[in-house]
């Protein structure tokens, strides 16, 4: 049986590993964050461990986030299925 929820179990689906979008705005954003970090490593040297260790917080903090953003969506998705299969 090849269904969305085989597919998902079984791991041909998975959306958290399709990169982000390369959006002329995410494109940006990327080269404000790398050329700040360059600036502030060339200003405060002695900083670069503790900027990394922000650095990898922040990724993590969001990673988390997209994990509950997913979760959210997901139950959503399946209480409008419900709805919709319940409401005459």
């Amino acid at each position: 049986m090849d269904t969305i929820v085989n597919k998902l179990y079984y791991g041909e689906i998975c959306p958290s590993e399709k990169p982000a979008p390369q959006t002329k705005r995410c494109i940006e954003n990327r080269a404000i964050i790398c050329d700040t970090e360059a600036k502030l490593i060339e200003q405060f040297p002695k900083c670069k461990e503790l900027l990394d260790t922000y650095s990898d917080a922040l990724h993590v903090e969001a990673q988390l986030e997209c994990e509950a953003d997913f979760a959210r969506g997901f139950r959503l998705g399946a209480l409008l299925m419900l709805d919709v299969m319940t409401t005459e």
